[in-house]
């Protein structure tokens, strides 16, 4: 073994190497070294060097790279600790190959869904009655509607003017007359959109459309839900649709999706008064009971009273006491975050085991009451 000694008289080399250790200087044998006084230091950490110039490497063996199990990949997975589990769901039926679910809710009348949202359409003897053209499932619903009946669709009849319900109208207006609420007229000649035919017919309060032995009473409870958000009440089959305000086991959409909440409750209110079995509620997968529209109306006065109650115990004083904000606009939202943290915690006990989505959208719920109570009506 050859060892260089370093510029400026250091040991050791710059570079390690099996035979030997390189520096730039001249070549100096193990003899010649051992003759050589140094400090103990420094030999020490020559004899390092040499040993680990001598090692024998560890021999090499490539392996191929090996795929854990399926049982090894979960194992080293992390738990996922910012997901809360789920309360209360129904698990989302398999699509047939057509694309969407298709049943028949009574003579003539038929719901279609799509998973996520649906719609129904009635089909009577001069023609078909198309509720809803949801945006985007235009070529679906077509293909439900050809799977029942080969006859002309005769009316189109909007809910609402929500781009999501009648974005495909369209598809079937040509030689279709269009129904909806005047404020739906008004809002869509806003909106100019050519995909959403204006109304031919408007209504103010209640308008029926009969058509063969098919009688549809189509109902404005008021803002609500929106403008122009109507319900449909077949009495001679007892199926009612009211789309957005009370899906089946679930909780309404964010911040109940609501102009009016006051009236919004009103509306389903007047609609349980009606005589039904089964409605359409214009989202998820399959048609309620009126006792599930029941238990959801339940659910928004729960609400109000829990974020009554959240209110009494979440004071503006305790926030900022607490908050570390000097932005004023910042502190206000965190006292609503706080009076809707307390709010859901009182909610979840009674109905996350018994709504879907509660988790999503309880605490915009309460959101809505807390400013309900601060603008309106005082808790």
């Amino acid at each position: 073994m050859r060892l260089e000694p370093c510029p400026h008289g250091e040991w050791p080399g710059q570079r390690l190497e099996a035979n030997s250790v390189t520096c730039l200087d001249k070549v100096t044998t193990i003899g010649e070294l051992a003759s050589r006084t140094l400090p103990p230091r420094r030999v020490a950490c020559l004899l390092m060097l040499v040993l680990a110039a001598c090692a024998v490497p560890e021999k090499r063996v490539d392996r191929a790279p090996q795929t854990p199990s399926v049982r090894q990949q979960e194992v080293a997975r992390p738990a996922d600790k910012t997901f809360v589990p789920d309360g209360y769901y129904e698990k989302v039926p398999k699509l047939s190959k057509r694309g969407y679910l298709l049943s028949k809710l009574a003579d003539g009348v038929y719901f279609f869904s799509t998973g996520a949202y649906n719609t129904m359409f009635v089909v009577a003897s001069e023609g078909v009655v198309l509720i809803d053209p949801i945006g985007g499932k235009g070529p679906l619903l077509k293909k439900a509607v050809r799977q029942v009946s080969d006859k002309p669709i005769r009316f189109i009849v909007y809910t609402s003017p929500r781009l999501d319900r009648t974005g495909d109208a369209y598809q079937f207006s040509e030689g279709a007359q269009v129904v909806a609420h005047i404020e739906t007229r008004n809002i869509l000649e806003k909106i100019a959109d050519p995909n959403r035919p204006l109304p031919n017919i408007s209504f103010g309060t209640r308008y029926t459309l009969n058509f063969g032995e098919a009688s549809l009473l189509l109902i404005y409870p008021g803002e609500g839900y929106g403008k122009g958000n109507i319900m449909i009440h077949l009495p001679k089959q007892k199926i009612l649709m009211f789309a957005g305000v009370a899906p089946p086991r679930s909780v309404p959409f964010k911040n109940f999706g609501t102009v009016d909440i006051e009236g919004q409750i009103a509306g389903i209110e007047e609609a349980l008064k009606l005589d039904f079995n089964r409605y359409v509620g214009g989202y998820f997968f399959r048609a309620g009971e009126k006792k599930e529209m029941r238990e959801v109306l339940e659910y928004y006065k729960a609400s109000r009273q829990a974020d009554k109650l959240a209110m009494s115990r979440v004071t503006f004083k305790k926030v900022i006491a607490k908050s570390k904000t000097k932005d004023i606009a910042r502190l206000f939202g965190e006292y609503y975050e706080a009076v809707a943290e307390e709010c859901y915690r009182i909610l979840k006990p009674d109905w996350k085991p018994r709504l879907m989505g509660f988790e999503a959208f309880a605490r915009g719920h309460c959101d809505v009451w807390t400013d309900y109570h601060r603008a309106r009506r005082a808790p």
